[in-house]
Order: structure tokens, then C-alpha cells, then sequence
């Protein structure tokens, strides 16, 4: 009984310091406070929030999947060579999700705002936020994508918007 007791005091003691870390967390946090009347649109650390939406709603694609690949893992009547696919499959996908976020933040520290990256069988599609743009810039991107997965695509596509156009402001 002893064990248990000591069991439940260790994992409250836990759920106290992650509880206060989160409350103390300098991250999440800003320096200015927000005017709900305002109609600016509020942009954390550099990063634009309909971008982020997006890395959101390809992170639950994503996730869906590798649960999908998961079950058949995990499902005792699948085959051996079935489990082999979905565990290479799984990590395919897990690689590139890896390498999508490492290009986005290779490309925003070249001075870029933001960035966001989509890889596909197709081929990979990345939005540059910047207010100038030009052929070779484009250019050194593409290699920086060519260079960065394993998988040679055949088309990778460099669209460059401002902030506004991105969050839908443009005219």
C-alpha cells in the first residue's frame, strides 16, 4: 500500500511543476497588450497565424494517417509484409514532416518572415512571405528543397506573397 501512496505522490508532485512551469513559461507570453477593438491582426514572434493554421491542418492530416498505419500495425491479422509497408510508410511521413519544418526555418533564417512548406508525392509547394522577391531568389530555394529531401521532385513550386496577401488583406 506503501507503493501506491508514494506512486500517487510523485505523479501529483509532476502534474504541480509542469502545472507551474506552464503559468511561469516565458513562451506564448507578449510584451503588448491587445486592443480588442482593434483591427490589426495580431502576428506572434515573427510568425503569421493563417500559415500556422495551415501547419495545423497538415499536422492532423498527417496524424491521421500514421494512426490509420498504426491500427494496421497493430492489427494481429495483418501480414508481415503489410505491417513492413505501414511501418515504412509511417516513417516516410514522419521524415517529412521533419525536413518540411527544417527548410521552413532554414528559409526564414535567410531574413524571410515566414514560410510554409507542403511536400507531396507531386511535389513541394512553398508560400514565402516577403515584401520583394526575385527569380533568384526563388532559385536559391528551390535548392535549398532539392537539397533537402531525399526524394528528387520533379516540381517544386515558389510562390512569394506579402503578409497582408497572405492573411487574406490584399485588394
Amino acid at each position: 500500500m506503501l507503493k501506491k501512496n508514494q506512486l500517487v505522490l510523485i505523479l501529483l508532485t509532476l502534474v504541480l511543476m509542469l502545472t507551474i512551469y506552464y503559468i511561469k513559461s516565458p513562451f506564448g507570453k507578449s510584451d503588448e497588450v491587445l486592443d480588442p477593438e482593434s483591427n490589426e491582426t495580431e502576428v506572434t514572434a515573427g510568425r503569421l497565424e493563417e500559415l500556422q493554421s495551415l501547419r495545423v491542418v497538415l499536422n492532423e492530416e498527417r496524424t491521421e494517417a500514421v494512426l490509420s498505419l498504426d491500427s494496421i500495425i497493430a492489427d494481429n491479422n495483418s501480414s508481415i509484409a503489410e505491417k513492413n509497408a505501414a511501418l515504412e510508410q509511417k516513417k516516410y511521413l514522419n521524415g517529412l514532416t521533419e525536413k518540411e519544418l527544417l527548410l521552413e526555418v532554414q528559409i526564414i533564417n535567410k531574413g524571410y518572415r515566414d514560410a510554409f512548406v507542403h511536400a507531396t508525392n507531386e511535389g513541394v509547394s512553398i508560400t514565402v512571405v516577403a515584401e520583394e522577391h526575385s527569380v533568384k531568389k526563388a532559385n536559391e530555394i528551390i535548392v535549398m528543397a532539392m537539397s533537402g529531401f531525399d526524394k528528387v521532385f520533379d516540381n517544386v513550386n515558389v510562390q512569394f506573397s506579402t503578409a497582408s496577401e497572405v492573411m487574406g488583406e490584399a485588394e
